[in-house]
């Protein structure tokens, strides 16, 4: 953290932060789920995602409810992830092929 060129968004244009209900039955469960789709999406349309969960730590700080009023997330909702998206800077890199018969189906 002492580095000031270090930037904990990557440089990403855009932060998503995933709210669930905290009455909800395994809410942790389902908004990680809904990360990790935005996630694959995201690859899918060739966009760069990172699942960033170090900026929720903001909302333990005293000044951690006028963060989650300032961003609309209504009272009995807590943030579970978040991820940040924005435009690659590299080519991705082509997966190796697979190795066959990796997989056995035993019926």
């Amino acid at each position: 953290m002492n580095n000031e060129k270090f930037n904990i968004f990557y440089g990403a244009p855009t932060l998503i932060i995933v709210s669930g209900n905290e009455q909800a039955m395994v809410i942790e469960s389902d908004c990680a789920a809904a990360n990790q789709n935005m996630l694959l999406g995201a690859e899918a349309l060739g966009l760069g995602s990172c699942w960033i969960n170090l900026v929720l730590l903001a909302f333990g700080l005293p000044d951690g409810q006028k963060y989650l009023k300032e961003l609309g997330i209504p009272a009995g909702y807590k943030p579970f992830c978040s991820t940040v998206l924005g435009y690659k800077k590299v080519e991705p890199l082509n997966a190796p092929e697979r190795k066959p018969n990796i997989v056995k189906f035993i019926k």
